[in-house]
């Protein structure tokens, strides 16, 4: 016989409130979207007043679309073939333009398709798979699915034409098939490929939670080895598609500015094109006389009024705290990374999350959050806030680390000025950067030379 009896357990558990929730999504927005989201608000709140932007101390919303909204094609700084100290024309004028993607996708990837000499039933199924892939350039379809009886013949052939084009990975089911996909395109195969996809596939997550000797044995492989896999894991992008997504279709401006003025580094919030956000006086007023009185109709108002004007009032709290939280940030980037901010991008040390989360008492999380989406002005151009953050391989003689930027930078120099017949392999590379004391693998400079848009030795040397 079954009894039944009553026990008393106790257990802690984190809920989110609204106002915990509000404050995680307004820490995320871009500028463009936190001005539309307030006017969401304010349509939806009557007790909030939103008043013109204060531009004593910036130049207006209209002036920063003139300014971040030319034709300039977008490229992520870190792909650019013309950094250094001697910058070309045309990436001057980048510099000075906005930071926006007008190209789509589909349209992307269909103008290389029109280059290449194929069957055209080939191009026609090739085109209809194009046409399905989602913003982070995967199927959310089986691309079998997505093909009549009659052209599935032809599938594998479309499919291996859509992973050769720009940007690598696209055409895929998920990020993991997609960055075992880019580890092809760069070359990996045999056993190393094999182990590289048990990696993606199965040990991820160990990874991340520091278990590399649980993965080492697991994928049978060596701690030194395994970490050199994981480190050329994150040169990768797992959703290539996200470049060309229709969120880049909006202007970009920049939620803060750094910039050389006087001798002196100098850090603005760009406050100027948010308005001002506060509790219409009146409805306050009226709130503080229906709480005090007996009629039921006003007791019932004073609810209602109560509830708007909390609302509205957590609002403006969450704003004040996203502005504090980014402009702390700012201030430790303009100290982390000065030599940046002066010199320009070779100068970028690495940086972690972490390092600064503990500078300004607030955990990791909210420090990436509100360098998500987020864009700096500074004298070099501008950037992703998160592009301050790279990571880095340490310098074997001198200890100190070196950013991504300054091994491609390094890596581009040694190219251009090799004066030998023949040219450089990326295991020569590899093997002039460790001279420098600088451990760089073959396959992470193969990838940082295509970053770079170089070609491989083969061509070059033609």
């Amino acid at each position: 016989m079954i009894e039944s009896s009553l026990t008393l357990t106790q257990k802690q558990q984190l809920r989110l409130n609204a106002q915990m929730l509000q404050s995680l999504e307004l820490m995320t927005l871009p500028l463009n979207e936190l001005l539309a989201k307030i006017e969401e608000e304010a349509g939806k709140n009557p007790t909030l007043v939103v008043e013109e932007p204060n531009r004593d101390n910036g130049v207006s919303y209209e002036e920063y679309l003139d300014k971040y909204s030319r034709k300039d094609r977008y490229e992520d700084y870190s792909d650019s073939a013309a950094y250094g100290s001697d910058l070309s024309d045309n990436y001057q004028a980048w510099m000075e333009g906005a930071v926006k993607e007008e190209e789509s996708l589909e349209e992307h990837l269909n103008k290389q398709l029109g280059t290449l000499k194929i069957d055209d039933n080939i191009k026609r199924v090739c085109e209809i798979l194009i046409s399905s892939l989602d913003d982070k350039g995967f199927f959310t379809t089986p691309p079998e699915e997505l093909i009549g009886a009659k052209d599935k013949e032809y599938l594998d052939k479309a499919l291996d034409i859509i992973h050769s084009l720009e940007p690598a990975g696209v055409g895929c089911r998920d990020f993991k098939e997609s960055l075992i996909c880019q580890a092809k395109e760069d070359g990996m195969k045999g056993d190393e490929l094999k182990t590289f996809s048990l990696l993606v596939n199965d040990n991820l997550e160990k990874m991340r939670a520091g278990k590399v000797k649980e993965v080492s044995k697991a994928l049978k492989i060596d701690e030194e080895e395994l970490n050199e896999l994981f480190d050329y894991l994150k040169t990768l992008t797992p959703y290539p598609g996200l470049k060309y997504s229709s969120s880049w279709d909006n202007t970009i401006i920049p939620d803060l500015s750094i910039k050389v003025e006087d001798g002196k580094l100098v850090m603005r919030l760009n406050d100027s094109t948010l308005p001002v956000v506060s509790i219409d006086s009146q409805y306050q007023q009226m709130l503080d006389e229906y709480s005090k009185s007996n009629n039921k109709e006003e007791k019932e108002a004073s609810k209602y009024l109560k509830s708007q004007v909390n609302s509205a009032d957590n609002l403006i709290n969450q704003l004040a705290l996203r502005r504090s939280t980014l402009e702390k940030v700012g201030r430790v980037l303009m100290e982390k990374q000065k030599s940046f901010f002066l010199f320009g991008p070779r100068s970028l040390k690495p940086l972690t999350l972490k390092q600064v989360a503990d500078e300004i008492g607030v955990h990791e999380t909210t420090v990436s959050r509100i360098t998500t989406s987020k864009y700096i002005d500074t004298d070099w151009g501008v950037f992703q806030l998160k592009e301050l953050f790279p990571s880095g391989i340490q310098n074997e003689d001198t200890g100190v680390s070196v950013s991504k930027t300054a091994i491609k930078d390094i890596i581009k120099e040694i190219i251009e000025n090799n004066t030998t017949e023949k040219a450089l392999s990326d295991k020569k590379i590899s093997d002039m950067l460790a001279e420098k004391g600088i451990s760089c693998a073959r396959r992470t400079v193969n990838k940082y030379r295509k970053e770079l848009a170089i070609d491989s030795s083969f061509i070059r040397g033609v």
